[in-house]
């Protein structure tokens, strides 16, 4: 039956999609103190609930009645979330988000007569958002092969000034809210066609002329080139009493071989990504660029390697212009090796002394006089002048891209 509710449409509380019940891709978030929704699994781990999981791994999912239970249990800021799976290990998946925020006014439930409007073209599943002030509607379907994300502005509205809309349909979570909105199924139902039509509404099409003639700014998310050897040409001991084992390991991670929280919101031909960065906020979605080799911060362009990712992922440091030390540091490693990285473990000389933090490297080496610490430090140095160099080129780029617009014009 076509929504053909009011714009203030009512709610009934507790109802979820029956047809996602029915499937085991469910967990739990709880946000952080910055408003962050981080997925955790309380069921996988009893002993630390509150600890981050991994929301695309799939031994974290779980049914409907055990995140139902958990929540219950802890309450305490926990709620229920669905998994959209990633359509490239799960070519079967064909569940979409259409996601509105700063749609709705919590106070009179009046929403944004364009939202009014899908509701009514999809008639599938909606609920609101859990800070109320969104609407989520949850249908089947896809999004066309040449398009990731939408991800645009609604039409203005004097109520709803900053109202968004975004879509998704692949390696992704949902906060779910259980807040139905009366007058929509309470399944979520296929709906290709209104995913087609926001597609066309919402997505700005990108010229297709020849620009080979064209000289254009370089772009700014290219690593400067580094010799490293390939994963099948490393291969890291199990274990090692040379702690030069562990930091060569962390340096030569590559994105492809570890698993991130911050999901994939835009993917480019020449293979490099954009992930919105789940330790911080970000209004586009694409603060944080990937490339085959590691990755690159936007705001700051502060270069990143996997042990720093993981480490502001799983709010071990805060901040991106800190490396973890000390033990954030080997709590850091854990975190890597448990994401996918093949990380040796150190196991200290017991002939050697402690230094510092940590015992020092063991065996003969050019750096086996110095102290963890001083390591760190020295580390932590090398990426900042790293980064400033990485600035250096940018601007240079940006300034002969400009004086070259300069000429032809």
């Amino acid at each position: 039956m076509p929504f053909t509710s009011p714009p203030t449409p009512a709610l009934e509380t507790g109802t979820y999609p029956a047809d996602c019940r029915d499937h085991d891709q469910w967990l739990t978030w709880k946000p952080t103190d910055n408003d962050r929704k981080v997925p955790r699994a309380p069921y996988a781990h009893p002993d630390w609930p509150k600890r981050y999981v991994d929301a695309q791994n799939p031994a974290v999912w779980t049914d409907f009645d055990t995140v139902q239970d958990w929540v219950e249990k802890l309450s305490a800021g926990f709620a229920l979330a669905y998994v959209i799976r990633n359509r490239d290990g799960y070519p079967d998946e064909d569940f979409v988000v259409v996601d509105y925020d700063d749609a709705r006014d919590p106070g009179t439930g009046y929403i944004h007569p364009v939202v009014h409007e899908h509701l009514q073209t999809a008639d599938s599943y909606a609920d609101v958002s859990p800070s109320g002030t969104g609407v989520h509607i949850l249908c089947r379907g896809q999004l066309p092969d040449d398009v990731t994300t939408v991800a645009d502005d609604l039409p203005t509205h004097d109520t709803f000034p900053d109202a968004s809309i975004e879509v998704y349909d692949s390696a992704r979570f949902v906060a779910m809210s259980g807040q139905h909105l009366v007058g929509t199924p309470t399944e979520t139902q296929p709906a290709q066609a209104f995913i087609d039509d926001v597609v066309d509404a919402f997505t700005t099409p990108q010229p297709q002329g020849d620009t080979s003639f064209e000289v254009s700014e370089p772009p700014t998310d290219t690593l400067p080139e580094a010799p490293s050897s390939s994963p099948s040409q490393r291969s890291p001991p199990t274990s090692t009493t040379n702690i030069e084992d562990v930091y060569r390991a962390v340096e030569t991670t590559r994105p492809s071989e570890i698993r991130l929280d911050s999901p994939i919101t835009e993917t480019r031909s020449d293979g490099t990504k954009s992930r919105n960065p789940c330790w911080t906020n970000s209004d586009s979605g694409t603060r944080l660029a990937e490339m085959d080799d590691g990755w690159i911060y936007r705001d700051g362009l502060i270069v990143l390697d996997a042990l720093q990712i993981v480490a502001l992922e799983e709010d071990i440091i805060t901040t991106d212009g800190e490396y973890p030390s000390g033990k954030d540091f080997w709590e850091a490693v854990d975190e890597l090796r448990a994401r996918g990285a093949d990380i040796p473990e150190y196991e200290a000389d017991p002939d050697h002394e402690e230094a510092s933090d940590h015992p020092a490297p063991s065996s003969p080496s050019p750096t086996s006089d110095r102290s963890l610490r001083d390591l760190h430090r020295e580390l932590r140095e090398k990426t900042i002048e790293r980064n400033q160099h990485r600035d250096e080129l940018v601007t240079l780029r940006r300034e002969l891209a400009a004086r070259i617009r300069d000429v032809r014009s």
